[in-house]
This record gives C-alpha cells, sequence and structure tokens, in this order.
C-alpha cells in the first residue's frame, strides 16, 4: 500500500462545504486524491460536472470515484415510474463520472427492506444492471457495506459476486465495526474485487465516523488484511464532524505510521 495513495472523502466537510469548494480545501490541506460525494440533484447535472472539472485541474486533484446520495438510486423500486426515473438518473451520474475522470461509484445500495426477499430480489437484479452500464462506461460500479444496508456481512458480498457482473466493492471500515463484523472477514471476502477503501474510527458510545485513531479499531488488523488482499487503491477518510481541516492531517500521519508498520 502506498501513501501517496491516502486521500479524503469530500463528504468530511459537508455539510459546512460546497462540493466543489472541498476540492479547495483538499488541496490546501496537501490531499491529491478524493472521492467526491455528490449531495443534491443539481450535482448530478452536466454543468455541475464541468465546475467539478475545472476546479480539480485547477486544484491538482485527482477525483477516484463519486459517492451516490442513497435516496436517489432506488434502482429497483416497484413503482414503475420511479424505477425509470432513477435508471435514467443513473446513466446521466455515468457521463457526470465520465467528465470528471473518475474510475469508480461507491454505492449504499438497498437500505429499507434489507432482509424482505420481495426487495432483494429486484435490488440483486438492479445492481447487476448498473454493474453491466457502468463497466460500459468505463467505470467500475462499488457496493459499500453499510450497517443499515444489504451488504453487512461477507455472506452479502458471496451473494453480490454470485451475480456474475462487473461489480466491485468499497470497504468501510467504520461502517464493519457498526455491524459488528471482522474488517478482515469482509476485506477477504471482497478479494479480487475491492476497488475503494474508507477509513474511519469506531467507538460504541462515541460519535460515529470518527477521525482514525481516536477509538478503538484494530488499524494494524485492518492494514494487515488489506496487504493480505494485496490491495494498493485508494485509502479515503471519511468522517462526520469534522471540528478543524487540519485534524485530517492528523489522520493521515496516523494511517503513514500504520502503513509503514505493516510493511516491516
Amino acid at each position: 500500500m502506498n501513501p501517496e495513495q491516502i486521500g479524503l472523502s469530500t463528504a468530511c466537510f459537508y455539510p459546512h462545504t460546497l462540493t466543489e469548494d472541498a476540492l479547495d480545501l483538499a488541496a490546501e490541506l496537501g490531499f491529491s486524491l478524493v472521492e467526491v460525494f455528490l449531495q443534491t440533484e443539481s450535482e448530478y447535472r452536466l454543468d455541475f460536472a464541468a465546475v467539478l472539472a475545472q476546479r480539480a485541474r485547477a486544484s491538482g486533484v485527482r477525483i477516484h470515484s463519486l459517492h451516490l446520495y442513497a435516496t436517489l438510486f432506488d434502482l429497483w423500486s416497484p413503482y414503475a415510474r420511479m424505477r425509470e426515473e432513477t435508471r435514467a438518473r443513473f446513466l446521466q451520474l455515468l457521463e457526470v463520472a465520465t467528465h470528471v475522470g473518475a474510475r469508480a461509484l461507491t454505492w449504499h445500495g438497498l437500505r429499507l427492506g434489507i432482509d424482505d426477499p420481495a426487495l432483494v430480489g429486484p435490488f440483486l437484479e438492479s445492481t447487476a444492471w448498473a454493474a453491466e452500464a457502468a463497466h460500459a462506461a468505463g467505470l467500475t460500479l462499488c457496493v459499500e457495506n453499510v450497517s443499515w444496508c444489504y451488504l453487512r456481512r461477507p455472506e452479502h458480498v458471496a451473494v453480490l459476486k454470485g451475480l456474475g457482473a462487473p461489480l466491485g466493492f468499497t470497504f468501510d471500515s467504520f461502517q464493519a465495526a457498526e455491524s459488528g463484523v471482522a474488517p478482515e472477514a469482509l476485506i477477504a471476502a471482497m478479494n479480487g474485487a475491492l476497488t475503494t477503501v474508507h477509513l474511519a474510527d469506531f467507538a460504541p458510545a462515541g460519535p460515529r465516523h470518527l477521525l482514525p485513531g481516536r477509538g478503538i479499531m484494530d488499524w494494524p488488523g485492518v492494514f494487515a488484511a488489506l496487504r493480505r488482499v494485496a490491495y494498493a487503491g485508494p485509502l479515503l477518510i471519511e468522517i462526520a464532524g469534522l471540528d478543524a481541516p487540519e485534524t485530517l492531517l492528523e489522520a493521515r500521519r496516523f494511517i503513514e505510521a500504520g502503513l509503514r508498520s505493516c510493511s516491516r
């Protein structure tokens, strides 16, 4: 794992900084790799993509991936018009992603009725459809493990892999801990398709999405698991409740130290 792959999600600066301005903040802090979390419907338009692309070029920041806002992409909806509109929005998203030079998409997937066969079936069908559409556009659709969504445990990874679609995965350390699942097990299950990694810490009684190093995560175990699967992609800090942008530098130093220890 390369320390130069340490980046951040623009979600770190939400809600006080507009998405496009977050690119400038990232660059000012010395980060050159980001995931852009698109927060509103207007941010899925091509005119906004042009703004993002210009800001990225001007600041020297590379956009690795786009994070989809969950409620805008219920691709499996039983209501025909909603299904048509969300799938049309997804196809437009592919144009946006291509315009800004992204390589991957991070998606939560099914978030209600996550164990209901009547919803899981259509969700899996829509996932295969979306993965194929993304692949045709030169992108990788990555389903993220999220404690309150479908993908929570290794067996869910196996089901998604079983679709036979060109699908990737986003591993989130905080979400694994909140799900009560060993991060190592999820990382191992995602092996061969792990495309993006989100790093945040976890504390049972504390705020969610803590800075790496401020919770109880077994970070040596996480880094060792990533090394075992030869992961070489982005390591993106994704926290909430940022008190000061400069604290992201503390997180980067913590991750760098962890990578050095892991490589010994």
